[in-house]
């Protein structure tokens, strides 16, 4: 008998999971909705892609793209979910309110969502704001709104960002290091040593040294404005020695 194997596919996107979906277009939903909204002044994110990253990992360049907008990010810790817990008790009651699972396109599901969300922020009236709606409550968000510019851009807010960390990497066997996509040279007496990696933005360097002495400095060409603006800070490069 011939096996049969069925695949499930999600009945509005494409992508199961949001760090599947490029970031090139969650950029620019995210400019659409800057351009409707007001440009927000804080993201509370997870520790997941695309804002955020595993323990030890670079900032993904997304994040750093945001930073470089003035937009600042809060990460809530590893596995803790509850530190998001208004944002996810929204999503819930917006979901069974627009009863997501009954929707039969993306056309309705979103129309759904667009009436739903309309009743809650314009309509319903809140016990613990005084009776009051969010949009009577807080009208500073529709009249205050932060303009989105892409002449905000700077890339001194990721460098001074990048500059409070401290990054730990091995010296391989023939004395190399991988650094936000640099093969580096540290030199083979340091084989098999962890080496601290922090960047000093007065001087746009790298500062290599072990736990006895500074190692050397290394120029840096990764947080450049273009790499920050493509978000290709990471694409490998060639090597460097100096």
């Amino acid at each position: 008998m011939k096996k049969v194997e069925l695949v499930w596919k999600h009945p509005f996107s494409p992508y199961a999971r949001i760090n599947q979906v490029p970031i090139d277009q969650i950029r620019q939903k995210l400019i659409e909705v800057f351009n409707k909204w007001g440009k927000a002044g804080c993201f509370r994110v997870d520790n997941g892609e695309p804002f955020g990253s595993p323990a030890g990992a670079p900032t993904p360049p997304l994040a750093l793209w945001l930073i470089a907008h003035d937009i600042d990010l809060t990460w809530n810790k590893p596995y803790c979910p509850q530190m998001n817990n208004r944002v996810e008790k929204m999503q819930d009651t917006t979901q069974r309110w627009a009863e997501v699972q009954a929707c039969r396109c993306l056309q309705e599901l979103q129309a759904k969502l667009d009436a739903q969300i309309h009743i809650q922020r314009q309509l319903y009236p809140v016990t613990r704001l005084e009776g009051k709606t969010r949009a009577m409550a807080f009208p500073e968000l529709i009249t205050k709104q932060r303009v989105f510019s892409s002449k905000d851009f700077d890339s001194k807010r990721v460098h001074e960002f990048i500059a409070k960390k401290i990054y730990t990497r091995k010296v391989s066997s023939v004395g190399q290091i991988t650094h936000f996509g640099q093969t580096i040279r540290v030199g083979k007496e340091f084989a098999h040593q962890f080496v601290q990696l922090k960047f000093k933005p007065d001087t746009l360097k790298w500062q290599i040294s072990n736990s006895t002495q500074i190692i050397k400095n290394i120029a840096d060409n990764c947080l450049t404005d273009d790499r920050i603006k493509n978000m290709t800070v990471f694409s490998k490069q060639k090597n460097q020695s100096n």
